[in-house]
């Protein structure tokens, strides 16, 4: 490799080097003549332009700039393409596309939708940054039973390809492994499930549902916890990162506990707490709109800081 190769020119270099100062300037004896001086000199030393960066592999600081121009080049290809696919996409307003767009809009007769988190990512009341629209909250305009306050917080990379077992799945993989390489380029792209989280808070105490919704806007829970502090407090901690390193109780192992009990916990989610096949899709939907904006956006500040 070329990192093997440089390593390689370095190595020999010290080694000349080291020829080059043990004998040109070892001592003279007195039997010694000027000839025999010259025959050393003239075999053991080297113009200094064999001794220059690019001669020995090194990236010279018009290479780097090269580099760097490949990578700028690379990087805004990248970008117009998405940029061009997003246009196409998008409303005539320039917006959303067109279905997300009409789901927002019935969404938001029901939720509050909000964009990132206070103090993380560049949320309302934090200095605007890279990642700030990375993290999507919702609070239902209605309030719960006895006067719950019902949120919903997202993360746009945090989905998963939605693989549900299929009896005749085995079938089905024993058939694609005969297939062309033609039927695998035109194979659509694995549907993705979407991990988020459905907070019912009530004087000072909150429950944590961590749900997932499918490809098919199914929903199910996985894992269900109590915390301490209204729903913001609680949603900050979640965007945050807050899983089983953390030193509170996680909760019961989900799948542990009895059917009728977990089937209660989607029904409470799905009935009570109105995250229904809409608000899933929605949820699916905003996501992936989501994650490509913020892949153009961070192309947009790598390009600036590396080009």
């Amino acid at each position: 490799t070329s990192i093997s190769k440089m390593i390689r020119s370095n190595l020999i270099v010290r080694r000349m080097a080291t020829a080059v100062g043990s004998r040109n300037f070892a001592p003279c004896t007195a039997s010694m003549t000027s000839s025999s001086v010259d025959a050393l000199t003239h075999n053991y030393s080297a113009p200094l332009s064999s001794f220059a960066p690019s001669a020995v592999g090194i990236a010279t600081p018009r290479q780097f700039s090269s580099a760097a121009t490949e990578l700028g080049s690379i990087l805004q290809r990248e970008i117009d393409e998405e940029t061009e696919a997003a246009a196409e996409q998008a409303a005539d307003d320039g917006n959303l596309p067109p279905e997300l767009a009409e789901l927002d809009a019935e969404i938001r007769t029901q939720w509050t939708v909000l964009e990132g988190i206070s103090g993380i990512g560049g949320g309302a009341s934090s200095s605007s940054e890279s990642g700030s629209g990375a993290t999507m909250r919702m609070f239902r305009k209605e309030v719960g039973s006895k006067g719950a306050k019902i949120g919903i917080v997202f993360h746009c990379q945090d989905t998963e390809e939605d693989v549900q077992f299929d009896e005749n799945s085995i079938f089905d993989d024993q058939a694609s492994d005969e297939s062309t390489d033609e039927d695998d380029e035109e194979e659509e792209e694995a549907a993705q499930a979407v991990r988020f989280g459905v907070t019912v808070s009530k004087g000072g105490k909150t429950v944590v549902l961590q749900c997932r919704s499918g490809s098919e806007g199914d929903v199910s829970v996985e894992s269900v916890m109590v915390r301490e502090g209204d729903a913001e407090s609680v949603l900050t901690a979640l965007a945050g990162g807050e899983n089983v390193h953390a030193a509170l109780y996680q909760g019961p192992e989900f799948t542990e506990l009895a059917e009728d009990l977990q089937e209660s916990f989607t029904k409470y989610v799905v009935e009570e707490c109105g995250v229904d096949e809409n608000v899933a899709a929605y949820i699916s939907m905003y996501s992936d709109y989501c994650e490509q904006e913020e892949y153009v956006s961070w192309m947009k500040t790598a390009i600036d800081i590396l080009d």
